[in-house]
């Protein structure tokens, strides 16, 4: 007995400790939730950079509320503490607020700059405009308007310069690199043109994007025909320096050029004779190349002719075949919906264009608009059965009866065909554009407004499903 009674008393304690747990931390979410909430919302807005003094007040006097209440000091000092950083948030989001309209042109800056990466590729510039947009956000705080503009103009135009610096870098990095080792190698000295070229073609991009910093695709290219230059002058310098070294090395260089041309003639079955020179070779090669283009296009536009008409045999035999399985498809998800309703609550009826849902078995309370709980299962048939028609348009038409005053009917048939369609957006996924409500009052009746019967199917509410998609 007393075996069964020590276990029992072990998970009473387990489970008073894990109410007093939960109790412990709900009590500090009502103290603290607020306060932290604030903090999160004011940090979001960008409070840290906008108004740095202000909400480092707050987060420090939330978290000295937070180590009194871990130490278990007075309730007081905590909601005092917790007082101040509420109210230094506060001040934190009017400072926001002003700032974003004071330094809005600097915090356009600031984003280009970040995200051109230039804390990164341009970090010294860029951390003195974090400085000064610093100092530009406590004159703020300060009220200081007219110092803060004037700062923040500086910070701006450091931001642009740091933007622009981590643009050049990030594009002309590998351009400016290949120059270097030219220069190194002497290139300017052994292949002077090649080596000018590079070096002008660095120069046209520098001031290119110094005027069209999001010019990428242009500068990029730019870059990489620089790159190529500088490669082509370290090359060609490579080389002149083995002539100068061995003069023997000028034959090899014309035998290799002549044995290329060669190699190139045989593909074209042709056999070239270098004994005036290679100019003979180079235009046949030409030539035999200028016949081949010819024949290319030829081929080409051969080609797309009877692309063209076999395209067009397969579009006819998809479309017919498409169009047969739309209509197999359209019609088995026509023949779902009709199923899903009984005769009593809704008639069901397509004429090609549009798929009518009359609501036959949803009423109101006469002069209201509120749709009582027993229908609910009706409207929820109605979401299934619109779900099957996911993209396309919704009309919820409302009808009443001739009784009454016109203007009066049509306002509630209004309100009514608006109440069907929140109540079908509030539990569904579909989307609120695609569902219209209208209301037609007695305008457009389907039956007899002499007769008690005929009233009672004018009052109506009508799903009408566009299927022109």
């Amino acid at each position: 007995m007393q075996r069964q009674i020590m276990p029992l008393f072990m998970v009473v304690c387990v489970l008073l400790v894990s109410v007093s747990s939960v109790n412990a931390q709900s009590a500090k979410e009502s103290l603290f939730g607020d306060v932290k909430s604030m903090i999160d919302e004011a940090r979001d807005q960008g409070a840290e950079w906008l108004s740095p003094e202000f909400f480092s007040q707050a987060v420090e006097n939330y978290e000295t509320a937070n180590q009194y209440y871990i130490n278990n000091e007075s309730t007081r000092d905590v909601r005092e503490k917790l007082n101040e950083a509420r109210r230094f948030c506060q001040r934190a989001m009017e400072v926001i607020k002003l700032g974003k309209m004071t330094l809005k042109e600097p915090i356009a800056a600031r984003e280009a700059a970040m995200k051109a990466q230039a804390n990164a590729y341009a970090e010294e510039l860029y951390q003195e405009a974090e400085g000064l947009f610093r100092d530009a956000a406590l004159e703020i705080e300060d009220g200081d308007l007219d110092d803060a503009r004037e700062i923040g103009n500086e910070a701006e135009s450091v931001y642009r310069k740091a933007e622009l610096k981590s643009i050049k870098d990030r594009i002309l990095g590998e351009a400016r690199r290949r120059l270097a080792d030219a220069t190194d190698m002497d290139a300017a000295e052994y292949a002077p043109a090649t080596y000018k070229r590079a070096a002008d073609l660095l120069d046209d991009v520098e001031n290119f994007l110094t005027n069209n910093r999001y010019e990428f695709e242009t500068a990029i290219k730019k870059a990489k025909e620089c790159a190529y230059e500088a490669n082509h002058s370290i090359y060609l310098t490579s080389r002149i320096k083995e002539l100068q070294n061995d003069d023997k090395n000028w034959e090899q260089i014309l035998l290799e050029r002549e044995a290329d041309l060669q190699r190139i003639s045989q593909k074209f079955d042709e056999r070239a004779f270098f004994d005036n020179g290679t100019a003979a070779a180079v235009s046949m090669i030409l030539s035999r190349i200028e016949q081949m283009q010819k024949r290319n296009a030829d081929l080409i536009a051969e080609n797309a002719k009877l692309q063209d008409q076999y395209s067009q045999v397969q579009e006819t035999a998809s479309t017919t075949s498409a169009e047969l399985e739309r209509k197999k498809e359209l019609e088995a998800r026509i023949e779902k919906v009709k199923s899903m309703f009984s005769s009593s609550e809704a008639k069901v009826t397509f004429d090609g264009d549009n798929l009518l849902i009359r609501l036959i078995g949803l009423n109101f309370q006469p002069g209201k608009a509120i749709i009582q709980p027993e229908f609910f299962s009706l409207l929820t048939k109605v979401q299934l059965a619109l779900k099957e028609f996911p993209e396309d348009h919704v009309l919820i038409e409302g009808h009443t009866d001739s009784k009454g005053n016109p203007r009066i009917n049509k306002q509630l048939s209004e309100k009514r065909a608006k109440t069907v369609r929140e109540y079908i957006i509030a539990n569904s996924g579909i989307k609120r554009e695609q569902i219209t409500a209208v209301g037609y009052g007695d305008t457009k009746p389907v039956a007899s407004n002499k007769t008690a019967d005929g009233r009672a199917k004018n009052r109506r509410i009508d799903v009408l499903i566009s299927l022109n998609n």
